[in-house]
């Protein structure tokens, strides 16, 4: 007898719909195991990914070098050519960010 009790449905596109196959075919589960044992950690996948990762850490450095510029500008020794490249890196942070979310991250700018 199944202990389950409950059943849901879940809407998604073709292409949402090949990616859970292709997750759950590599973790060697069905679809509705992978589901569950995803919930189970309680967090979604792109957490864990390690383009996320990369991003943060991108940003992380790129806002260094931005502070850095600042500071130069708020002591009245700042340059335009600091102001060109701090406007470059955070274009660069910008871009990283939606090319995570094209991967499927939906809170990346």
């Amino acid at each position: 007898m199944s202990r389950q009790t409950h059943r849901t449905c879940i809407r998604m596109s073709e292409k949402g719909y090949q990616r859970l196959k292709h997750l759950s075919c590599a973790a060697g589960l069905s679809a509705n195991a992978w589901l569950m044992k995803e919930l189970e950690g309680n967090r979604p996948t792109l957490y864990r990914v390690e383009q996320t990762g990369e991003v943060i850490r991108f940003m992380d450095a790129a806002g260094r070098d931005i502070n850095a510029v600042a500071r130069n500008f708020n002591s009245g020794d700042g340059t335009a050519e600091e102001l060109r490249f701090s406007a470059e890196r955070l274009a660069q942070v910008v871009e990283r960010f939606r090319a995570l979310r094209k991967e499927g991250y939906p809170r990346a700018v």
